[in-house]
């Protein structure tokens, strides 16, 4: 049997299992993005049935459908690739989009299937000296080369930069799906390179084929993985749906952000609530509110309406360096513990029922011995005391306590398992309670410990907490704090807490720029387009100020239509080049959806040290500059890039 014939046989029924598998996941899968996989896999089986076609066409006419295939998948599949994986990481793509990245596609579709008209995306002739079709072309056309092509590898390049980019935002345990994800896709697109660099046989549709050998891993990926239904949910949502009270607040107490568990808590909504202060919001029960943001300790407090709350506050930090820019306030319930420590104490049959199915490791230590040859020794040990220390129950009785604590700090960093043996042996000898947080395992792998030692009677009693949720929790909540959600820069307080910090960290003879930016007209855009294209115009701006600007510049939205951009160990000439670039790339038209939009932005640049050395001078010089220029160019009718960019006087 012919080899054409046994190639185009097997892609026969590959494409069949594509449609198949497409139709499956329409048919039987309720998930987000399954429906955009499905349209996927369809493209894709029309992509091996054209070639298929073009193996088996006994006429010019045949192969000329089977050409059209090939060029449908190459067009279609980078964008559903880009919308499944944006679909996957929790992204939404708006329709507006999807079509802009159709226009370039569906053109190649119709170029294609008029291309014996024109050649523009491939020159004939379609047979070699043998009278064999030629399945990729002897030289590609102008549209193929500068269009059809690039507009795919980019637009896959996107696509798997989503997956990428978007793994240090998610749980660990979703990070194998990601990369999954982006791996399945390096066959094809190696294949597509080297059938468009015309590398193989030149009568044998290559692509096709490949994507019949990866049919049993994309299989198994949604059928045996069923990676459909495990795509990560946004923080946002998780931090939303937390069943425990949660609010953030800034360096004047006042409420920045809470969610609806901290709604119901209070009786107020979020938006009557942000930049109130605590007094106003918690009345009578502010006073362990202070007492907690005072000394950082936990406190439990008695609302008015017979609650109990465990209120434990946390500073927002950022590399884990502390600061005193905002607080997160955890809430939780423990109303019902309360009730069960009251019946408990008649009961100690009970309460030991209670400590050993609780989740968190307790023990019980006792002082043997007297005067100074008495030592701390492990009487009762909980099964989640045994788990935490990896140990049997029977292992910890009647053991030394430092040797149990150095079971406990065996996973830690050196230096912090040395500073929390020392502090437990202190609290211990002095009857003082010790309460730390330390981090386990390799980065990899790490989870979060609270180690709580106390007093209870004449023996200690030591508690161990899995606190790793909180601590995602925490750093999550820090992010939303400090950055604006529309554009992802920082906003005001994040952009002022990372400019000073870098200004303070630089050398004395260190120089550098401050840039004040301003959309002008910006007013006119939402008035005649509408807002959510003058978000777009606000989200294309700051990419653009990332494009312009260096990576290690700090960029951030005050509000409305401001950027401020920090660029630091700078010399006047390189920070004046950038402002100058940024200020042409700003000039640029904008195309948002089907409107061209020019909204050029007045910027005023302040160099340091020589018009300011502190933040707020930046600042204040800047803005001055920006206004001069603003005013410069406001009723002009040909403004010019020099217009646009003053520098402070």
């Amino acid at each position: 049997m012919d080899l054409d014939i046994i190639l185009a046989v097997l892609l026969y029924f590959s494409a069949l299992c594509y449609v198949l598998l497409s139709v499956r996941l329409i048919a039987g899968s309720a998930d987000a993005g399954s429906k955009a996989v499905a349209v996927t896999f369809g493209i894709i089986g029309l992509w091996v049935l054209g070639g298929a076609v073009e193996l088996s066409a006994a006429n010019y006419t045949m192969f000329s459908i089977g050409r059209l295939g090939h060029f449908f998948g190459t067009a279609l599949v980078p964008v559903s690739l880009l919308v499944c994986f944006r679909n996957y990481t929790g992204a939404a793509t708006s329709k507006s989009s999807i079509a802009a990245l159709l226009i370039v596609p569906l053109a190649s579709i119709f170029i294609a299937a008029s291309n014996h008209w024109h050649q523009f995306m491939w020159l004939l002739p379609a047979t070699d000296d043998s009278g064999a079709f030629l399945t990729r072309p002897q030289q590609w056309g102008p549209w193929f080369l500068f269009l059809h092509a690039p507009h795919g590898y980019l637009v896959f390049g996107a696509a798997v930069l989503t997956l990428l980019l978007h793994s240090t935002a998610v749980a660990p345990a979703y990070r194998r799906g990601l990369f999954i994800l982006a791996g399945s896709t390096v066959v094809p697109v190696t294949a597509c390179v080297l059938y468009d660099v015309g590398i193989g046989p030149n009568t044998i549709s290559t692509v096709p084929l490949v994507f019949a050998a990866m049919l049993p891993v994309y299989a198994w990926l949604i059928i045996g993985e069923r990676m459909i239904e495990f795509s990560p949910l946004p923080y946002e949502v998780v931090f939303q749906n937390m069943q425990d009270p949660v609010i953030v607040v800034d360096e004047q107490q006042r409420v920045i952000g809470l969610n609806r568990g901290a709604e119901l808590l209070l009786d107020i909504k979020e938006k009557e609530a942000l930049r109130a202060s605590l007094d106003s919001l918690f009345g009578a029960d502010v006073q362990e509110v202070h007492q907690a943001l005072d000394t950082g300790k936990p406190q439990k407090m008695l609302t008015t309406t017979g609650r109990f709350l465990h209120l434990q506050v946390t500073p927002i930090s950022t590399n884990k360096a502390a600061t005193r820019s905002g607080r997160v306030l955890m809430f939780r319930d423990v109303s019902d513990v309360e009730k069960a420590q009251k019946e408990v104490r008649s009961s100690e049959k009970l309460l030991r029922t209670l400590i050993d199915h609780s989740v968190n490791g307790i023990m019980r230590l006792r002082w043997i011995g007297i005067d100074d040859h008495r030592f701390l020794r492990c009487i009762f040990a909980n099964a989640a005391a045994a788990k935490h220390l990896e140990v049997d129950s029977e292992f910890l009785l009647d053991r030394d306590a430092n040797d149990v604590m150095r079971l406990a700090v065996s996973g830690m960093d050196t230096h912090e398992a040395a500073r929390l043996l020392r502090e437990f042996q202190q609290a211990t000898e002095s009857g003082e309670i010790l309460d730390c947080e330390s981090a386990v395992g390799s980065p990899e792998e790490q989870r979060w410990l609270r180690v709580i030692c106390e007093p209870v009677g004449e023996d200690y009693a030591v508690t161990f907490v899995d606190i790793t949720d909180r601590k995602a929790k925490e750093r999550h909540m820090e992010s939303i704090a400090l950055t604006d959600s529309l554009t992802a820069v920082f906003n005001r307080r994040g952009f002022e807490r990372e400019a000073t910090r870098r200004l303070s960290q630089s050398n004395d003879n260190a120089t550098g720029a401050l840039l004040f930016v301003d959309l002008n007209a910006f007013k006119l855009v939402n008035d005649d387009f509408g807002h959510t294209v003058g978000d777009q115009v606000l989200l294309a701006a700051a990419k653009r100020l990332r494009a312009s600007l260096r990576s290690q510049d700090i960029i951030g939205r005050p509000g409305g239509d401001e950027f401020v951009a920090l660029v630091p160990d700078a010399d006047p000439e390189i920070a004046e080049d950038l402002a100058t670039r940024l200020t042409g790339a700003l000039e640029e038209e904008y195309r948002i959806g089907a409107a061209t939009i020019k909204c050029p932005a007045s910027i005023g640049f302040a160099l340091y040290p020589a018009h300011a050395n502190t933040l707020t001078g930046l600042l204040r010089c800047a803005d001055e500059a920006m206004y001069r220029a603003k005013a410069r160019c406001r009723g002009m009718s040909d403004v010019t890039r020099a217009d646009l960019l003053e520098k402070a006087g």
